[in-house]
């Protein structure tokens, strides 16, 4: 089993790199106007549930699992699976570049009052998040935008 983090990677001019994979869910609420978000334990950071991809599983299968990781029981229902938001670009999160593919896809689940130590965000508070550096990283404004237009 290879966990996709910070994998060294050449690119076609035969540059290393790091490279990191992660998938995950972006869980919204049934009114459609909030998503869950979780605090990273190493960043204390707010981000979308998700994690490093494991070679083992498909990356919906890695979504849903990293899922389970946080919410325990609750059902976790991908949806829209052929069109998962996509990202791909260099981030510099521990003091050194690094190429990162992430892969979202647009989720619910079934006890929104379940959700552990998770917490629900309206664009508007996930904007002001972002403003005060208290998102992992710009996918979660980007991919908020694009899901809670």
């Amino acid at each position: 089993m290879t966990t996709f983090f910070c994998v060294p990677a050449l690119d076609f001019t035969g540059v290393t790199s790091e490279f990191t994979i992660a998938t995950g869910p972006v869980i919204v609420n049934g009114t459609h106007d909030k998503v869950l978000l979780h605090k990273w334990e190493s960043t204390l950071k707010w981000q979308f549930i998700g994690g490093r991809y494991d070679d083992t599983l498909t990356f919906r299968e890695n979504a849903l699992a990293k899922a389970r990781e946080v919410l325990w029981d609750n059902t976790v229902a991908l949806h829209d699976t052929e069109h998962p938001i996509v990202i791909l670009d260099t981030i510099d999160l521990r003091g050194y570049e690094e190429k990162t593919l992430i892969v979202h896809y647009q989720a619910t689940i079934q006890d929104e009052e379940n959700i552990g130590d998770c917490q629900w965000f309206s664009l508007d508070e996930i904007r002001m998040l972002d403003a005060k550096n208290e998102t992992s990283s710009e996918n979660v404004k980007m991919v908020s935008e694009q899901i809670l237009k």
